[in-house]
Formats: C-alpha cells, structure tokens, sequence
C-alpha cells in the first residue's frame, strides 16, 4: 500500500545512509560502486522494515549473503537488477524491490475504472488500481444505483493496490454502517510492544480521525500504529447482489478490502490474492535505482497478516475465467 511514510523513517535513515556514505562518485557499473549500492539498501531496509524479527531471519541473511556475492557485485544494471529482485522471493515479506528511477513523461495507463452491463440489471465495475480522484470511484457507483442494478462484480483483478482514500470511497459506496478496515504498524510498535496487538492492545489503537494520507503519516509518526475505521453514514448505497473478482495479481489495498467483505458474506471468486499487503515507501539509491522498501505492516480486525498469505476465493477458478463464473453464479447461486 502506498502511502507518504517515508517521514516517518527520515531519522533514522539518514543515520544509516550516512555510515555506508552517500559518495558513489566511480562508475556506476564498477564492482566498487555496486558494493556501495548494496550496503545502502541493506542499511536502508534495515532502518525502514516495520518488524525487527524480519531482520533476524535466515532469509534475510541468506539474501544479504546474495546480493553482496563478488560475481553479483560485477553485473551490469539490469543483470543486477534482476538477481535482485529475484533474491527477493524469498524473504518473509513483499514491497521490497528494486526499481528503475522514473523517467520523464506519462506512461499512458489504462483508465483505472471502467463501467460495462453484461446485462441490463448486471453492472461490472473493474478497478486496475486504487489511484487518481476518489470521486470516480464514487460517481461510478452512484451511476450503477440509479440505474436499479439488481447485481454488482467488481472486478478486482490485476489491481496492485494503491492509496487508500480512493478504496474508502468503494466501500462508502457499499457499506452504511462502520467498517474496521485494520491496522497498520510500524518500527515504533513493535519496539515498543515487541510483537503483532492481542485482540486489547488492538482495541487501544487510535482510530484515524481524517481519511488522508497526511493525517495516516502524522499518526504513525506519533503513535507508530493507526486503526482505519471508515464512519457510518446516509448516503445511498448499492444494496443488490455483490460478487468481487481476484486472481493471483490482486494485491495490497485490494486484499483488506476483500478480505473484510468475504468476512461480511460477499462471495469472491477467481484465484488467491498475491499475499503483498504492507505499507512501502520508495528510497533513491542512485541516478539509477531506487529502492522500494516496507515501512509498516498490516494487520486486519481479527488479527491476520494478510501478507505472504493472501485471501483465498470461495469459488476457485483461473483469473480469466472469474467474470464467466460470476456471471453464472449470479443467474444460479445455488449451483455453486
């Protein structure tokens, strides 16, 4: 989940850039400017990932052991990039990789909602990421109640998360009464309290008094834990049949929220979620990578770790077909 954290960690990760030096003046490619870009992401990661007992684990010690290998050291960018990314795979939590610097100039990504009727009373409203204007989310729904759909797919598939401001305005738009949506913890809690809330220490939490992104930074900053808990409201809701679409793609600000639905009875279909839910934060490195690095964890009401476990669907079937399945499940639940 992509968030505006990385005030939070700037202490004590300008502490550690500072030990590996921020001088990367021999060529990028040399095996000696390799070696300082390794010990800066160490140091960076190890400054910035939420929960110490990922520091003391053997996938991490066997990952530093990788990528401060000599012949990894002599790679050229994208070699290096790709063994990186690959040593990855294994450790105990998702959002750490290491990207490209951006390039100048648009992407020319596909819209991010889009609305079509399979049938007259049947809406499919597909979500490809959880960014942009909230109201679009919003003013979709409010399109899909006013023409009296009987039935509601959203289709959730290949959405690798997000901001979740604009995940607040889907749930608004499906639910009246109060959703706890989870927390998130950073470095500050479990130094503080050692390890994942019991069901009292969860309760104790704050809630997030303003649904945005400034005010999530500053509490985390503060308190090293936030609780999202979206407020009941009036506003018209889509009241019909809801069905919620994943494959193996659906991550990060997706999984709550199908998570907390499946939990509420909405029936998912399609393949287990990607088990990527942290909070992460880019890091430039150099003028050519930049490091993508966790900085809080997640938690859900209940107390499960979404991350490297994902949601599994009620009705299991390949990604492409989930729509199909869907929209025959629709017509005849009871076949299901």
């Amino acid at each position: 989940m992509l968030s505006v954290l990385c005030r939070i960690q700037a202490t004590c990760l300008l502490s550690a850039l500072l030990i590996v030096g921020a001088s990367l003046a021999q060529a990028e490619d040399s095996p000696m400017a390799r070696a300082e870009l390794v010990e800066r992401a160490i140091a960076t990661a190890e400054a910035a990932l939420p929960n110490p007992a990922f520091l003391s684990s053997s996938e991490w010690t066997e990952f530093k052991q990788t990528i401060r290998n000599p012949d990894v050291l002599t790679l050229n960018d994208v070699e290096f990039h790709r063994v990186f990314n690959e040593a990855t795979h294994q450790l105990p939590f998702t959002h750490f990789r290491l990207h490209w610097q951006p390039r100048s100039g648009g992407e020319g990504d596909e819209a991010p909602i889009s609305l079509s009727w399979p049938r007259d009373d049947i809406a499919v409203v597909r979500i490809q990421a959880f960014k942009g204007d909230p109201m679009a989310i919003s003013e979709t729904l409010e399109e899909v109640i006013a023409r009296r759909a009987t039935a509601l797919v959203i289709d959730l598939r290949g959405n690798s998360g997000g901001s979740f401001p604009t995940a607040v305005a889907l749930s608004r738009g499906l639910r009246n009464e109060a959703v706890d949506a989870g927390a998130f913890l950073t470095r500050a809690w479990f130094a503080h309290h050692g390890g994942y809330p019991t069901a009292a220490q969860y309760d104790a939490i704050d809630a997030l008094e303003v649904l945005d992104l400034d005010a999530f930074a500053a509490q985390l900053q503060r308190d090293g834990a936030a609780r999202l808990i979206l407020p009941a409201h009036d506003d018209p809701i889509f009241e019909g049949r809801l069905v919620i679409l994943t494959d193996i793609n659906t991550a990060s600000t997706s999984e709550p929220l199908v998570y907390l639905f499946q939990q509420q009875g909405v029936t998912v279909i399609g393949e287990r979620t990607a088990g990527a839910m942290l909070s992460a934060e880019h890091f430039s490195m150099n003028e050519t990578f930049r490091l993508f690095v966790p900085v809080a964890d997640y938690v859900a009401p209940d107390g499960t770790r979404l991350d490297r476990r994902g949601v599994r669907p009620d009705i299991e079937v390949p990604g492409d077909q989930a729509l199909e399945r869907a929209l025959r499940f629709i017509e005849s639940p009871e076949e299901s």
